[in-house]
């Protein structure tokens, strides 16, 4: 065989073999490759999951409020603190975003709108700008809360004896453990992830 005769064989034969092999590719990217911006099951489940964590907080966070104002009628005197107004001047904004954010999901959730025109639009850019300036009065409130009803129990304070207390102090101490476990394992990932790259 000559020089000329192998080279066309060996192309057509390597031709032949990317021919049967690009329906497969194809056939597999079609099944696990999704095209981009299309509503996926996952976010539905994500948005379910936003649903009833937002249902969750604002039932917490309006019971919470509840418990303040009937500190303040009772002139509960040994809950008199800046920590007790800091806390409701904390919920007074977050009740209201709590809303917006469940009216926002639920919204996602019924028109099933694409990632890309939730996330390009005006007025989310800005209420998600703004959430995560509250978020960060939030995580001094998770603590506030803790050490305020903290103290409260250590002066064994009976007119501020409440379920609503107690639902509270515990919502804040499994944000403040969230929060814990998520910076731990943030650092325990971080030198991994820095030894990867560094191969």
């Amino acid at each position: 065989m000559s020089r000329k005769n192998y080279k066309k064989n060996s192309r057509k034969s390597s031709k032949k073999s990317l021919e049967d092999f690009l329906p497969i590719s194809r056939k597999l990217n079609s099944q696990f490759v999704s095209p981009p911006n299309k509503y996926q099951p996952s976010n539905k489940r994500i948005l379910i999951a936003s649903i009833v964590g937002g249902i969750i907080g604002i039932i917490i966070n309006i019971s919470a409020l509840l418990w303040l104002k009937k500190l303040e009628e009772l002139n509960c005197a040994c809950s008199e603190h800046w920590m007790r107004n800091y806390i409701k001047y904390y919920l007074y904004v977050i009740i209201p975003m709590f809303f917006i954010g469940l009216i926002i999901n639920i919204y996602a959730y019924v028109t099933e709108v694409t990632i890309s025109e939730f996330n390009n639009n005006d007025l989310i850019i800005f209420y998600r700008s703004f959430a995560g300036i509250v978020s960060l009065f939030g995580l001094a409130n998770i603590f506030i809360v803790i050490l305020f009803i903290n103290r409260l129990k250590e002066l064994n304070c009976e007119c501020s004896e409440d379920i609503k207390r107690e639902v509270y102090w515990v919502y804040n101490i499994v944000l403040a453990a969230i929060i814990g476990l998520t910076i731990l394992f943030m650092l325990i990932g971080l030198p991994l992830a820095l030894m990867t790259l560094g191969r």
